[in-house]
């Protein structure tokens, strides 16, 4: 007896969108078009037998809630979702399930996947699979590109333009002209700050109101220390005071060498009785040791590696450690790596420029708040995040 589908359509920022089930299983995704009578036609022409659906069950209704989070720049998880992959033939299922792998922020050539599918010659036949995908975003196809990092084309409704919309919204510097392709992420130094400042005031005209008496922007990436010195800083520096957490970090340096930098493996080998007569409690003693066991295994990437990975690749990376947040990790990219489209959601100094300078700072924006009003700032948040801080600096400064 064969399964009744059914075609749930629903809003995302970027259009209308449907989602095929049968049962409780993803047979198809129609990704975001502006014209809802196109994707009916194309969603009907795939599936002339599915009845359009109006209520959803909760593992249908998690999947469509997780697609519109995605869309509106918020935290998101596809792992729940089932895919139904029945009528998927062999080679193609193969291809997917390779593809699931490269994850937000990251990028693959049809080659480098024909690789990862030990058939180093079919980069053609994964480059048929990928262009029948029933299921992008889901199975993300949209992060496949040409060997020379050109986007190439994109099946799905919202074509070529919907594909660079996504990797933007991933955090990948793309051109912006044609042909599209993947740039190195972009860092402050290599960027017009005067005219990024003028987009940004333009886009928003209250930030743009206080750019006008905010100090000149002057952020710098600090590239001195070493990836390892930065997060194991960060760790020590953890819910404490700036002036109590210097002093443990300089009585650690001291413990060792006294110099400015710690062997990974000195760290490893000490005992919590010496950690501890620093000042590191048990909790960041034991996420000190994970990041030197980290670096000391070769999975902490060095400073020129860090340069090349996307702002999702390294988040995904580095919050493998323990003690390693997203903040953390959001820190890192803007004032080390100098990343100028980073944004720190759950910072509570961001949160509170944002609200002094809408003019409301009795009343703090949530961070999916934040996050949603950072979009329109993009590809210069790390920039209005700058200015931020400075808000949330001036009104401390009027408060005492």
């Amino acid at each position: 007896m064969s399964k009744q589908l059914q075609l749930y359509y629903f809003e995302t920022e970027p259009g209308h969108a449907a989602v095929c089930f049968s049962d409780d299983a993803v047979k198809a995704v129609f990704l975001p078009e502006k014209g809802f009578k196109n994707l009916q036609k194309r969603c009907k022409e795939a599936f002339s037998d599915a009845v359009t659906a109006d209520i959803l069950n909760s593992r249908q209704k998690n999947c469509v809630d997780q697609i519109q989070k995605y869309f509106a720049g918020e935290e998101y998880d596809f792992r729940r979702i089932k895919l139904d992959l029945e009528d998927i033939a062999e080679f193609a299922r193969r291809v997917y399930e390779e593809l699931i792998k490269v994850g937000p922020g990251a990028t693959v050539s049809y080659g480098q996947l024909a690789e990862m599918c030990q058939k180093p010659g079919a980069a053609r036949a994964v480059g048929t699979a990928v262009g029948r995908n029933p299921l992008p975003l889901l199975i993300p196809c949209h992060r496949v590109i040409n060997s020379d990092c050109r986007l190439g084309g994109f099946s799905a409704g919202g074509g070529t333009e919907l594909k660079a919309w996504m990797l933007r919204r991933e955090g990948l510097n793309l051109s912006t002209s044609d042909p599209l392709r993947v740039l190195p992420p972009a860092v402050f130094a290599d960027t017009d700050i005067k005219a990024a400042i003028a987009r940004l005031a333009e886009a928003d005209r209250q930030l743009g109101n206080f750019i006008k008496k905010a100090p000149a922007f002057n952020l710098v990436a600090d590239e001195f220390s070493s990836p390892f010195m930065a997060l194991l800083e960060t760790i020590v520096y953890q819910q404490l005071t700036g002036k109590a957490a210097a002093t443990i970090f300089k009585r650690l340096l001291h413990l060792f060498s006294g110099g400015d930098s710690i062997n990974p493996l000195d760290l490893i080998r000490a005992s919590d009785e010496e950690l501890r007569s620093a000042g590191l409690s048990g909790s960041k003693i034991a996420a000190a040791r994970d990041l030197a066991e980290f670096a000391v295994s070769g999975k902490l990437p060095d400073l020129e590696q860090m340069h090349r990975m996307s702002n999702s690749e390294l988040i995904e990376k580095l919050t493998a450690i323990r003690g390693i947040g997203r903040w953390t990790v959001e820190m890192l990219l803007i004032f080390k790596l100098g990343r100028v489209d980073v944004m720190a959601p759950d910072d509570y100094g961001l949160r509170k420029g944002l609200a002094v300078i809408r003019g409301t700072p009795g009343n703090l924006p949530t961070p999916k708040e934040l996050a949603r009003q950072s979009l329109s700032w993009q590809p210069y948040r790390s920039i209005a995040a700058w200015y931020l801080w400075r808000a949330s600096e001036a009104a401390g400064k009027l408060k005492n």
